[in-house]
């Protein structure tokens, strides 16, 4: 069996190596070419730092809405204050999103009965704000899932 060694050259040995600052190559690997670790993880570094760029960009716009184990909710926002949000779920007696009303920013955190439709089998709630009475749009939440919710 023959054994392929790749070393580097002398003058390339003395180099300082650049790939740190490598930006992400959408055609890197090239084809049939030796594998290296060194451009591998520097192709990961910047796919990971356009991840968290675009990230830091978008975290201000997007509500987040969070719940914890005993049914508090607490909504995470960095954009333009909020008189309030509409509210908008989905549930067993309702498998069209809807909105359901208005909450405001000031009742957070809040608990379930403020979000979730009374006596159903499995709900989803999301929110948005809604560009009126000196109120911002944004983006919906994340949707939150209780319950064996249908595909």
């Amino acid at each position: 069996m023959r054994r392929e060694v790749f070393c580097l050259q002398p003058e390339a040995a003395r180099r300082k190596p650049d790939l740190l600052l490598m930006p992400f190559d959408t055609n890197f690997p090239p084809d049939h070419q030796p594998l290296n670790g060194a451009p591998f993880r520097a192709q990961f570094n910047a796919l990971n730092d356009l991840i968290t760029a675009l990230q830091s960009q978008l975290a201000p716009l997007v509500p987040v809405l969070n719940r914890d184990a005993g049914g508090h909710w607490t909504l995470a926002y960095t954009g333009p204050t909020q008189a309030y949000w509409l509210v908008w779920t989905r549930s067993s007696d309702c498998a069209t999103w809807a909105s359901t009303g208005d909450l405001p920013t000031t009742d957070f955190p809040s608990t379930d009965d403020a979000l979730a439709p009374a006596g159903t089998s499995w709900w989803q709630v999301k929110i948005c704000g809604e560009g009126d009475n000196n109120n911002q749009s944004t983006p919906f939440s994340n949707v939150i899932s209780f319950g064996p919710v249908p595909a």
